[in-house]
């Protein structure tokens, strides 16, 4: 029996023997863990949910508050909530929630709060772990209200990490001289010195009939065809001028350097600012007539850091 199933177990035989008493959770304790890696979100924080800490160390996340799971299952300190914690990217960590009985995929914000996503046993949830340095334990977990008399924690001073590419093209709408569209498509902006960052050449070939695909679909590889990895600085000033380069060579020569996207101003708008791990998508008119055979581009940007 594994230790999903062992758990699982537990939690019902208690649930029988105890009825509608309480009943201890049957998670192991942390003496009884093997450590693991220690990752640079080792800590203790504030489960937003239910306002108990909780503190992450060597691969493991064990108790500081106690609380009761399902309305029945005492959850004692000690005992071990997250197993298997390990880093899988700059600001990315999985781990096994073991009360939830599923992976947990945690994105870590600049604030340092771990937002979390887990497919449990009952369904998917979403939690936060926030700093005990400004959580506010008692009285409602938030990054935004912390206790009278504590200072709220510094954020995470570093620059943002965007991966951009482009995604998808297609035609949409008719001409009868228009039979397709193919050729070259690269994304290009200005770096914080002012130099054109350029992407390598993506191929493509799109078809306005239907003797073919009017639509393809692209992924991100690091440094490869239209894409490119950027970094903002915190000031999120100073990388600018997207745009979608390239050109048709499908029948007649068509440039496509003028076609602008304002993905990048969007996401990094401090009013707004994109989460780590969330996307945005930006679909470009690159050529053709409205109501002929037009050229489509989408550019998605993912924050990664």
């Amino acid at each position: 029996m594994n230790l999903k199933n062992a758990i699982f177990a537990g939690l019902l035989a208690s649930s029988v023997m105890f009825g509608a008493t309480s009943a201890q959770a049957q998670l192991p304790d942390v003496a009884t863990v093997a450590p693991g890696e220690a990752t640079d979100a080792d800590g203790t924080y504030v489960v937003s949910t239910i306002n108990k800490r909780i503190t992450i160390e060597n691969g493991r996340a064990y108790v500081i508050d106690p609380w009761t799971q399902a309305l029945i299952f005492r959850i004692q300190p000690g005992m071990v909530t997250l197993q298997n914690f390990r880093k899988t990217g700059p600001d990315t960590y999985e781990a096994d929630d073991l009360p939830m009985m599923g992976k947990v995929v945690f994105n870590r914000q600049p604030n340092g709060t771990l937002q979390g996503v887990v497919k449990g046993l009952f369904g998917e949830a979403k939690y936060a772990l926030v700093p005990t340095a400004y959580a506010s334990i008692g009285g409602g977990a938030g990054a935004d209200a912390p206790p009278a008399g504590v200072a709220p924690a510094p954020a995470i001073v570093r620059d943002r990490i965007y991966q951009l590419h482009v995604s998808k093209a297609r035609c949409l709408g008719s001409d009868l001289l228009r039979k397709g569209y193919g050729g070259v498509f690269n994304v290009r902006l200005q770096d914080p010195n002012g130099n054109r960052v350029t992407s390598k050449n993506r191929n493509f070939d799109v078809k306005c009939t239907r003797k073919g695909p009017r639509d393809q679909n692209y992924k991100f590889y690091n440094a490869g065809p239209g894409a490119l990895t950027i970094t903002v600085p915190e000031n999120g000033e100073e990388v600018k001028g997207m745009r979608i380069g390239g050109k048709n060579t499908a029948g007649l020569n068509i440039n496509f350097d003028n076609a602008h996207s304002a993905l990048l101003m969007r996401a990094i708008n401090q009013e707004n600012l994109l989460d780590v791990g969330k996307t945005l998508e930006d679909e470009v008119i690159v050529a053709g007539k409205s109501g002929k055979a037009q050229l489509y581009v989408t550019l998605t940007l993912k924050r990664v850091q």
